[in-house]
């Protein structure tokens, strides 16, 4: 299990007060790390309230060759656990499927039971209508899920490792967001482009998101980015540090919005994750439930290190 003093204090990052206390946190922590925090952390904003979007930037996007991101925000607890299958079609829009099935049984029993009590037809419909908009409320902007350590703890802490662990003289080649609002629709993310579009929409955005539950690290590219030149660069470092580590490394093509996340917004953005394996195929399991408490220290390690030497080679 990973310890760092993000997992141990900084777990849940749902609302502005906890978002605030952490980038005050992250400006103290990277400030000791040897960036300026005047002009290598900024922090973007835009809209206000429940929508707010607030981004640490790190670094500049028009000079770095490369861009990391992560993003910070968690999630609202479901009361069914956000089951992903990113290598596999079938397992991924089954499982879809499966979630609306279990949204609409729960709604019902809800409305089946208040409309017995009542003795009333046209309040069962009711009860089944307003619970299946409370469920739904709940999944987006609900109360808090308490343990997030896979979503996205684990991306947090592996980008602010990859940024303690460059030299100085690599860290003008990246340009590392902490995203804001991903689980609210990738509002942070979508922010981020819009406002710096001429600057990175020719550049790889590395996505890192739910990457400390599974041995199998897998990083997923559209057409664009395995085009990208320094694409081929990428692939080869992650499986030469493979070798070194106690990881499995696939790399595999993206599928539209089978790894939903902040790489869907930009031109070049590349997916990564970890995947446990079972008979029936590849998936990310129990994130957006309390049950989400496992953050890989191995998984950690062998990022920082690959994305490091990737760094150091461009």
């Amino acid at each position: 299990m990973m310890y760092d003093p993000i997992l141990t204090h900084y777990e849940v990052r749902k609302s502005n007060k906890q978002k605030t206390a952490f980038i005050d946190y992250m400006k103290q922590r990277l400030t000791k790390a040897g960036y300026d925090p005047e002009q290598d952390i900024k922090i973007e904003e835009k809209g206000k309230g429940l929508f707010q979007s607030r981004n640490i930037v790190v670094g500049n996007p028009a000079e770095a060759k490369v861009l990391f991101g992560a993003h910070y925000d968690t999630c609202a607890w479901m009361p069914f656990p956000n089951f992903m299958a990113p290598t596999n079609p079938v397992l991924f829009w089954g499982y879809q499927v499966v979630l609306t099935i279990m949204i609409l049984v729960l709604a019902g029993g809800i409305g089946f039971g208040i409309g017995l009590l009542c003795n009333n037809a046209i309040t069962a419909y009711f009860a089944f209508l307003i619970s299946l908009i409370l469920i739904m409320v709940q999944m987006m902007v609900g109360f808090r899920n308490k343990h997030t350590a896979n979503d996205n703890t684990s991306g947090i802490i592996t980008l602010t490792h990859i940024l303690e662990t460059l030299p100085e003289d690599q860290r003008k080649k990246v340009c590392v967001i902490y995203f804001d609002n991903e689980e609210k629709g990738l509002l942070g993310s979508a922010f981020f482009y819009k406002k710096h579009k001429k600057q990175v929409k020719d550049k790889m955005l590395i996505n890192i998101d739910c990457v400390g539950d599974g041995e199998h690290i897998v990083t997923m590219a559209d057409h664009r980015s395995r085009k990208d030149e320094n694409y081929p660069l990428f692939v080869e470092v992650l499986k030469q540090e493979e070798e070194k580590n106690d990881v499995q490394y696939l790399c595999r093509k993206m599928k539209f919005m089978m790894f939903p996340s902040d790489q869907m917004n930009f031109r070049k953005g590349i997916g990564v994750c970890s995947l446990k394996k079972s008979p029936v195929g590849m998936y990310v399991a129990r994130i957006h439930t309390y049950l989400d408490t496992k953050c890989r220290k191995e998984n950690i390690e062998y990022l920082t290190k690959a994305m490091a030497a990737f760094v150091g080679r461009l």
